[in-house]
């Protein structure tokens, strides 16, 4: 479905690329997951690959087209992004928020539909947020708030749904909130989800397939028993780590271990 072939890209200004040469395939309908040290690209990769920053060569087709041939609306019916940085300032309704997910299927007016209304009603209700659609999205908890811009990228229907750190700074609890409606997303109605995650953990015992990303380019890629072992786990984010299968799931854990033991 997602084929990005030989990406090179950079921001204005910087001394070097952040994406030098990457290549990857992603399958329609899988739940892959980007890892990766602080600076290792996977925020970038996500934004070119949903449009909103350009390659300088290289190509990314979805569905055998070139990004570069869709219109940003077009784009948008294809990919929606839920960015890393969630900081709002506007008093929006929670209601309010979600609706503006609808973006690409509106009028010039920008005028909302029944059938729009009739979309947010539903994803509220998939996510778990009925009760919060009157209230104001700033006065939210973190993990509440997580489910609003979830909610927003839902409603914007589109068959690959990108996440830049969805779970960072949620408990343990609120995390797991989240990568289960991801993981119905994915499973229950077949849609190809792409998250960048920092807890290997997580990400082992969710994603069906791993990228583990080093200064731009991919290390490995495949299942998280390929992936999160403890030779390329040491080398890419430079410290020591065991790597157990977690009995329950058969999945892949990563313990670290620390450099000093203090001594009796």
């Amino acid at each position: 479905m997602i084929e990005i072939k030989d990406i090179h890209a950079g921001y204005p200004g910087a001394a070097s690329e952040v994406l030098k040469g990457l290549s990857l395939n992603i399958a329609k309908g899988s739940f892959t997951g980007i890892i990766g040290r602080n600076g290792a690209g996977k925020s970038t990769l996500l934004k070119v690959l949903c449009g909103l920053m350009t390659h300088s060569s290289g190509s990314i087709l979805i569905d055998g087209i070139d990004i570069r041939q869709l219109s940003k609306k077009e784009l948008a019916k294809k990919a929606a992004f839920m960015p890393q940085n969630t900081a709002l300032s506007f008093p929006f309704s929670v209601e309010e928020f979600v609706l503006l997910g609808r973006y690409p299927y509106m009028n010039l007016f920008k005028m909302a539909s029944e059938k729009d209304r009739q979309a947010v009603g539903e994803v509220l209700k998939f996510t778990g947020i009925t009760g919060l659609a009157k209230r104001n999205i700033t006065e939210l908890s973190g993990g509440e708030r997580q489910k609003a811009f979830i909610a927003q990228t839902i409603v914007q229907e589109t068959e690959i749904m990108v996440f830049d750190e969805p779970t960072s700074h949620l408990d343990i609890g609120s995390q797991n909130d989240i990568l289960e409606l991801l993981d119905l997303l994915n499973k229950k109605y077949g849609k190809t989800v792409i998250a960048t995650l920092h807890d290997l953990n997580a990400a082992g015992e969710f994603c069906a397939n791993l990228v583990l990303m080093e200064d731009g380019a991919i290390k490995n890629a495949g299942t998280p028993q390929q992936v999160l072992n403890y030779k390329d786990i040491e080398k890419v984010y430079d410290t020591t780590v065991v790597v157990k299968t977690n009995p329950i799931s058969n999945k892949p854990y990563v313990i670290p271990v620390r450099k000093t033991v203090n001594s009796e």
